[in-house]
C-alpha cells in the first residue's frame, strides 16, 4: 500500500482544520474590551436579586395562620 496519499491526505486534512477553526473560531476566543466587561459586570449587579427585594413585606392587617 502507498502511504503517500494517505499522509498527505491527513496532512491537508489538518491544515484546512485549522485553517476553518482560526477563521471562524478565533474571533470568539479573543477576551473582551474592558468596557464591555464592565458593562457585563453592571448588567450583573443590576439583575442579581437581593434579599430585602425578593420576600413580599407581611400584610399588617393580615388574618392569623389557622392552627
Amino acid at each position: 500500500m502507498a502511504w503517500e496519499p494517505l499522509a498527505l491526505a491527513l496532512v491537508f486534512g489538518l491544515v484546512i482544520s485549522a485553517g476553518i477553526y482560526f477563521a471562524v473560531l478565533w474571533p470568539d476566543v479573543e477576551p473582551p474590551d474592558d468596557e464591555e466587561l464592565a458593562a457585563e459586570e453592571a448588567a450583573a449587579v443590576a439583575a442579581a436579586p437581593t434579599a430585602a427585594t425578593d420576600a413580599p413585606a407581611p400584610a399588617d392587617d393580615a388574618p392569623p395562620a389557622a392552627p
